[in-house]
């Protein structure tokens, strides 16, 4: 058996995070375990940067970043 944790929070987020569990995990029993587990696990594990998945998928051709952020901030308007 795993550890238990308690805590106590707001009735209103409760009630959101348990429709959203069931939503995504099912209307079954153990759906708002699962999403629970699911949420302690991302938040526990350290966040790390897959960087070479990231290599040559941004296209800058030369441009530095005062230029990407002027190019960008024009785009917006």
């Amino acid at each position: 058996m795993g550890e238990i944790l308690k805590v106590e929070v707001d009735k209103a987020l409760a009630r959101r995070f348990k429709k959203r569990a069931m939503q995504s995990h099912g209307y079954k029993k153990g759906a708002v375990k699962k999403a629970l587990v699911d949420l302690v696990e991302r938040f526990a594990l350290p966040a790390r940067a897959d960087w070479g998945a990231l290599r040559g998928s941004l296209k800058c051709m030369g441009e530095t970043s005062v230029s990407l952020q002027h190019r960008a901030l024009r785009d917006a308007d």
